[in-house]
């Protein structure tokens, strides 16, 4: 004998109105009209927001409105349309370093892959290989920082449920680097500095340490930016990290002013202000290394001391001096500018001293 037939469970809802569900925490709605199956994503996770979004989404269909239709698209594809974006929104150093990590890293795993095919197990599997091979895990934060940049770009062009999800980016700060050169180390690298062939390293040198500029704001500056005349030294928007204008006062007839007058005397404003045999000068981590030699700035190990390393000496020597973020200008915030300073075990003596004087 054949079981008792179990009685349909009512749903409450009409036949072509759709279905409500969830998928995770926000809801979507399915619905058959016409022989074809719609599911779209609501984009919310409250039920009677989402109730009112597929009434309207409903509505549009029935009316004969088309659903939209994603065609295939490789992540090739995807990372030309951002690239493309990138080359006039960023600095061409930056720019530069996007080409250079595609070509030689995520190019050859993802490349030929379609976008809907890239997952969170293939990312993993991918930072898994990186790791394997030596890189870091700054240099995986930034390379993860790269793919949801690309996808971020393309997010009209993937169904919203084939969007992969990224790993989490591990926390940097046991990677902060904390050198700095002292006085004594910037007289040693100064005495080292007087051939003038390296003219133009020691002016970069000077102006950073005292006024902490970056690498690339220097590199990239022209004659143009020194004004003797009211003795400022600009920074155009385009050339600083947070896309703001910095102007920096030059003391008048001091040191850094008189090297940028030797420095850019008869030379066209459109010239680069450094320059090493004729030729702008684009890279100097050779000389750094030479100039440098045998010096740990506080790392414990010899001649390992970096170029951004001048740029955390510039800011704690202002800090001594009682400067804060907005007479420095180096920084929009003091949290930022704060994390920049670090103090030698002398120079925390006088603070402690100072802290319990009377």
């Amino acid at each position: 004998m054949p079981p008792p037939r179990r009685e349909r469970k009512n749903l409450g809802r009409i036949k072509g109105q759709g279905s409500l569900f969830l998928r995770g925490r926000i809801f979507w709605f399915e619905l058959n009209w016409k022989g074809n199956r719609y599911r779209e994503s609501l984009e919310t996770s409250d039920r009677q927001t989402a109730l009112l979004k597929m009434g309207d989404r409903i509505a549009a269909l029935r009316s004969g409105e088309l659903p939209k239709v994603f065609v295939l698209i490789t992540m090739r594809e995807m990372y030309e349309a951002w690239i493309l974006s990138r080359e006039t929104d960023c600095k061409p150093s930056t720019y530069k370093w996007y080409v250079r990590t595609w070509n030689k890293h995520l190019r050859p795993f993802f490349g030929s892959m379609l976008a809907t095919d890239v997952t969170l197990d293939r990312i993993t599997q991918y930072f898994n290989m990186r790791s394997k091979k030596g890189a870091g895990l700054c240099t995986r934060n930034r390379e993860n920082t790269i793919l949801r940049m690309i996808f971020s770009h393309n997010s009209d062009k993937i169904p919203a449920d084939r969007f992969p999800k990224f790993p989490n980016k591990r926390s940097e700060a046991a990677y902060v680097r904390k050198g700095r050169l002292n006085v004594e180390d910037y007289k040693t690298v100064l005495s080292r500095l007087d051939d003038t062939k390296l003219f133009w390293l020691k002016v970069i040198f000077v102006m950073t340490f005292k006024y902490a500029f970056r690498k690339s704001e220097l590199l990239d500056a022209k004659v143009g930016y020194f004004d003797a005349k009211a003795s400022v030294f600009t920074l155009p928007a385009f050339t600083t990290k947070n896309k703001m204008e910095r102007r920096v006062p030059i003391k008048r007839d001091g040191e850094i002013y008189q090297m940028l007058v030797q420095l850019t005397a008869g030379r066209p404003p459109q010239d680069a202000l450094f320059i090493r045999n004729g030729r702008p000068v684009s890279d100097y981590r050779g000389a750094w290394a030479k100039v440098t030699k045998g010096i740990s700035g506080g790392s414990g190990l010899e001649g390992c001391i970096t170029i951004h390393d001048l740029r955390r000496s510039g800011i704690t020597g202002m800090a001594n001096k009682g400067l804060n973020s907005k007479d420095a200008g180096t920084h929009l915030t003091s949290d930022v500018y704060n994390r920049y300073i670090q103090k030698s075990p002398e120079e925390q003596q006088k603070t402690a001293a100072l802290i319990e004087s009377d």
